[in-house]
């Protein structure tokens, strides 16, 4: 059966790096025609669930696909979802080919049976989208057996929308898949969650990346090579969307003034921090980074404390890092990640920026 799955994994036309046990849980589902009714992909932004809902979308629509019923299918028609096991795949068998109509079209993003959902620019999705799916869920697939909906950030669904899907994942037409893409599970109704399977994309391995940069033409220098690694935090599209210039640009900017923060900090230099909390800005989104990214450096400081050998996020020269962690103290340390934990969720909030920093740094006793 490793033998099948790896047949399926590799050799494919999009870029799925990483993620080996999700993509082996699909895999083991798609050789057996043995697909749920609905997948939820749970991960944040830039860890692959677009890439992975398209993957199984291709593999769904391959020509090469065991048991798959040519010139779509009727409603009386189960496809994927047949009572009766598939032709187990041989070792010829490589999912998606990439190169058949059925293959082509849905990586060109053209196929009729796969339909995404998004936003379209608002904050949530509403129940009109999902209304708008019901009106199409049980007209039948045009080219293939089985008919796609891939549905983008719901978690933002309002819960108005979600008990309106509801109703269609509890019997949905048998020749419907959804594959709902969230950041934070956690965010959807429990009668939702119980409908299907969540799979977590995972953080891919640093050195993953840099040979994905590498294959990409995106040679950088290792200060910002390593910057860039630690904001994109294991999501290799992340990593992707932040390796140009601008962006690289804004990333060393930012950690020019969290370096400068944290040795304000350690060495209480009052005079120093409200001059470099200025500069922060005041766009919502920006101070955000900023804070995750001082967050990852007082744990940095605090693990360092219990062991010189401790795995660091933020910093880049353990030397840098040893030496502010015997400067600050630990009860130090722990206000300033209360202060930064609490602006954050002010910030989220809504809540004044410039008055949230200063109460944060007057939280951490830095004024």
């Amino acid at each position: 059966m490793m033998q099948q799955e790896t047949q399926i994994l590799q050799g494919n036309p999009l870029e799925i790096l990483g993620n080996d046990r999700l993509l082996e849980r699909l895999t083991r589902d798609i050789g057996d025609n043995r697909l749920s009714h609905a997948y939820i992909l749970d991960g944040k932004p830039g860890s692959g669930r677009h890439t992975i809902a398209r993957h199984m979308a291709a593999a769904i629509a391959c020509h090469a696909r065991p048991g798959r019923l040519s010139g779509g299918t009727s409603q009386g028609q189960m496809g994927f979802f047949d009572d009766e096991p598939a032709v187990p795949l041989s070792d010829s068998h490589v999912l998606p080919c990439g190169v058949c109509e059925g293959c082509r079209k849905v990586l060109e993003d053209i196929s009729p049976d796969v339909i995404t959902i998004g936003r379209e620019g608002k904050a949530t999705l509403g129940v009109d989208a999902i209304r708008r799916v019901k009106e199409t869920v049980y007209l039948a697939p045009g080219e293939s057996d089985v008919k796609v909906y891939i549905i983008e950030d719901a978690e933002t669904m309002t819960p108005q929308a979600q008990n309106a899907l509801l109703l269609t994942l509890e019997e949905p037409p048998a020749y419907v898949l959804f594959i709902l893409l969230c950041n934070g599970v956690e965010n959807l109704l429990e009668t939702i969650r119980s409908r299907a399977p969540v799979l977590h994309t995972a953080p891919v391995s640093d050195d993953l990346i840099k040979k994905y940069l590498t294959s990409h033409k995106k040679s950088l220098p290792a200060p910002e090579l390593d910057a860039l690694l630690i904001c994109a935090d294991g999501a290799i599209g992340q990593a992707l969307a932040l390796s140009d210039a601008k962006s690289l640009k804004s990333i060393l900017k930012q950690r020019e003034l969290t370096d400068a923060f944290m040795e304000g900090a350690a060495y209480k230099q009052k005079a120093v921090i409200p001059s470099v909390v200025g500069q922060f800005g005041s766009k919502r989104e920006e101070v955000l980074s900023l804070l995750a990214l001082l967050t990852l450096a007082v744990r940095d400081l605090m693990l360092i404390k219990k062991s010189e050998t401790a795995h660091l996020k933020y910093y880049t020269q353990r030397d840098t890092a040893l030496a502010l962690s015997e400067v600050m103290t630990s009860r130090g340390l722990l206000l300033l990640y209360q202060a930064l934990d609490q602006a954050r969720d002010e910030l989220m909030k809504n809540r004044n920026v410039r008055l949230t920093l200063t109460q944060m740094c007057f939280g951490a006793g830095l004024l």
